[in-house]
């Protein structure tokens, strides 16, 4: 647990204040001492920018792709995804399905990011376009034996996507696995996608229209802010961000997962699928939501994994990072979601501490309630989005990977569509989804919900965590275990016990 998380929540108000005026005061001082050297980096950016465009030498990257650049040879940032679907699909059919429908798409501008890919000139990382587009490039069949089992499917999955990538294609491909699962006709569809490209919320969106039909999305809904609210976030963020970057500048968290060097070689792992209604049974009789329940669970899974390896006997908080989607309610409203990164992170305490699900439960409801209320968002997802990308490329990549410091690992909860993917007539029956090792952070994982079901579905490195099934295991006995908790106990009312400073 970082300082921020660990002592301001408690500190009195009247100290939480002076720390507040004196991290502005220190991060003014930064500013101006740096402010010279800004400038002429700006002048020297502006220059770069005049000469690509005058050569028409390609389009500059936005400053919220360029931290996805941030990365290693033997690590790079792939989004992996996995569509089983039920029968055999042509590969020349799914060819043509994705250049007519996502890769040709002109209703749509941003989709001819996947006929381009990300080159550096002048310093500058561009978008160009790829030579002499092949789709067979990008879409092909797996030559190996096809898998039998759900676990030597998981091994493909380890094999194919720890290899490396062409650099002269767009940053993305399909790879179509037939299966031999006994009793069943399947195909496998896996694929990559460079973060680049876009976050999980835009690709959700290009699936959708890869679908012979749109299917039923759940649609976010935002709290209505009024104008006098949302000058309160603003002055908030001002007040107490500065803050909240100096202490986790200044700190960082214990790992129980340490790993000095990753060794490039994946592993996938996800749970059988857990049916929606029964963990919203679970959060209606507690009080609670949904990511609360599943965050639960999780803190739960993670100290039952501990414990049994030997690891620790007594399991302390673990920190990780949170992905946020920060796309204003009208775009998210759109039938089309453009290709692009507006995603953010927060670092959050996981209760692996506790034991009693239950408690764990209200007090993994009473963090996320603080940090719901906190603008740590905002200054994250602005310095992310807006600073990162515009810095030096050495301290901008430093800024990255000073995340691992700072993380155990990196937890995604997307929601998926209401009704099952339908490609070329047939059915998806599993759709999964991993975010990648961001700043070598050694584990990703994921709660992906699809048709009325989600499963945990967890990414590690080798040399981090070798056999990621054994955690997935524990996460499904934790939920039963919480099931079983909930259903046989009485009605839990939240206790409104968050820490929230009215002053701010």
């Amino acid at each position: 647990m970082n300082l921020y998380s660990k002592y301001m929540e408690i500190a009195p108000s009247f100290l939480y204040g002076l720390l507040c005026f004196s991290a502005i005061l220190v991060w003014t001082l930064v500013a101006i001492l740096t402010l010279p050297l800004w400038l002429l980096f700006r002048v020297f950016k502006w220059s770069q920018g005049v000469i690509i465009s005058y050569y028409k030498l390609g389009r500059i990257l936005a400053s919220n792709d360029v931290p996805f650049l941030h990365e290693t040879e033997i690590n790079r940032n792939y989004i992996n995804g996995l569509f089983v679907l039920e029968g055999v699909i042509g590969l020349d059919d799914l060819r043509k399905l994705i250049l007519s429908r996502v890769v040709q798409n002109s209703e749509e501008p941003s989709y001819a990011r996947m006929r381009k890919r990300v080159v550096k000139q002048y310093w500058r990382y561009v978008w160009v376009d790829e030579q002499d587009f092949d789709i067979k490039k990008h879409v092909f069949k797996y030559d190996g034996i096809a898998p039998r089992s759900e676990d030597e499917l998981q091994q493909v999955l380890s094999e194919q996507f720890s290899s490396a990538m062409c650099d002269d294609i767009s940053p993305w491909e399909i790879i179509v696995t037939p299966m031999d699962m006994p009793g069943k006709d399947q195909t496998a569809i896996c694929m990559r996608i460079h973060h680049t490209i876009g976050d999980a919320f835009a690709l959700i969106g290009l699936f959708c229209r890869l679908m012979d039909k749109k299917p039923e999305l759940l649609r976010v809904k935002k709290p209505v802010t009024t104008p006098c609210d949302k000058q309160k976030q603003v002055w908030k963020t001002i007040l107490s961000g500065p803050l909240a970057l100096l202490s986790v500048a200044l700190s960082t968290a214990d790992n129980p997962f340490p790993a000095k060097k990753l060794s490039g070689e994946k592993r996938f792992s996800w749970t059988k699928p857990i049916d929606l209604e029964l963990v919203k049974e679970i959060k209606t009789k507690t009080g609670t939501t949904v990511n609360d329940v599943l965050s639960t669970c999780l803190a739960g899974s993670l100290r039952r994994y501990l414990s049994s390896e030997g690891i620790k006997e007594n399991p302390t908080d673990i920190q990780i990072a949170v992905t946020i989607n920060t796309r204003p309610l009208k775009v998210l409203s759109k039938d089309n979601i453009p290709l692009e990164n507006h995603s953010t992170g927060l670092l959050y305490s996981l209760p692996v501490s506790m034991a009693d699900p239950l408690k764990r439960l209200r007090e993994t409801k009473r963090r996320m309630d603080n940090l719901k209320s906190s603008s740590d968002w905002r200054i994250f997802g602005f310095v992310y989005s807006h600073i990162v990308g515009r810095l030096p490329e050495f301290i901008g990549r430093f800024s990255s990977f000073s995340l691992n410091r700072h993380c155990s690992l990196i937890l995604s909860n997307v929601p998926g569509p209401l009704s099952p993917f339908e490609i070329n007539g047939k059915e998806v029956v599993t759709a999964i989804a991993w975010p990648p090792l961001i700043s070598d952070t050694g584990m990703a994982i994921t709660v992906f919900s699809y048709a009325g079901t989600l499963r945990m579905n967890v990414l590690s490195d080798k040399a981090v965590l070798s056999n990621p099934a054994k955690l997935t295991e524990k996460f499904v006995e934790e939920f039963e275990e919480m099931y079983k908790c909930v259903k046989n106990g009485p009605v839990l009312a939240p206790d409104g016990s968050a820490t929230k400073r009215k002053y701010f």
